[in-house]
């Protein structure tokens, strides 16, 4: 990689053999960014940023593809993730759908955060994982799920995520985020909102 980085007004050149280079950014105030391919081959930027998301935010969103989002029980019993008793295990189930136009999108990235309150299982620290069904790599971390794969036209791709509700509270749910990385203007969202933890025996509310 050969590449002119300009940050602020300040220019760098820089030169990489990775494959991959990363750059952090400032976070406040106004620094505009410009980055000047100086090398021969195709260099693609991407801008990554994470923070917590305000409470209310997460409008659902479908631009080139769509995302259904559903929560259901082990037995596939229909879930309202709004209110949940504590020790429950259950999953989300994200559905991807491709419109049916075009070619097949390639490296779509779903990332998919929960709250504090729930607990994701990762069948790998447990033993009982088969391996990937579905998904080129998925990254699953402390709060989030990070999954990568192939979308073809009309061929749907359902992923699926066990969870436990772990701690009693109140806990603000983000919506879930599929984006093909390449194409900015591929990408789709859920919308989030607020979720409860309750004790055991109190009602647990579910979807008709």
């Amino acid at each position: 990689l050969h590449y002119r980085i300009t940050i602020g007004g300040k220019a760098e050149d820089r030169v990489s053999d990775k494959a991959v280079a990363r750059t952090d950014l400032p976070a406040a105030g106004r620094n505009p960014v410009a980055v000047r391919n100086t090398g021969e081959g195709l260099l693609y930027l991407r801008l990554v940023r994470t923070g917590t998301p305000m409470p209310g935010s997460g409008t659902a969103a479908a631009h080139g593809m769509g995302m259904d989002v559903e929560y259901r029980l082990m037995d596939g019993t229909p879930l309202d993730p709004a209110r949940i008793s504590q020790g429950t295990d259950f999953m989300a189930v994200v559905r991807v759908t491709h419109p049916g136009t075009g070619e097949r999108y390639e490296n779509i990235a779903l990332t998919q955060v929960f709250p504090s309150g729930w607990e994701i299982r990762n069948m790998r620290m447990e033993g009982s994982d088969s391996g990937p069904a579905g998904f080129t790599y998925q990254d699953i971390r402390d709060d989030r799920v990070m999954t990568y794969f192939d979308l073809r036209p009309l061929r749907p791709k359902t992923l699926r995520i066990l969870l436990n509700a772990a701690y009693t509270g109140r806990y603000f749910l983000p919506g879930a985020h599929a984006e093909a990385m390449y194409d900015n203007t591929i990408n789709a969202r859920s919308h989030g909102g607020w979720v409860e933890v309750v004790r055991p025996g109190s009602e647990m509310a579910r979807s008709e």
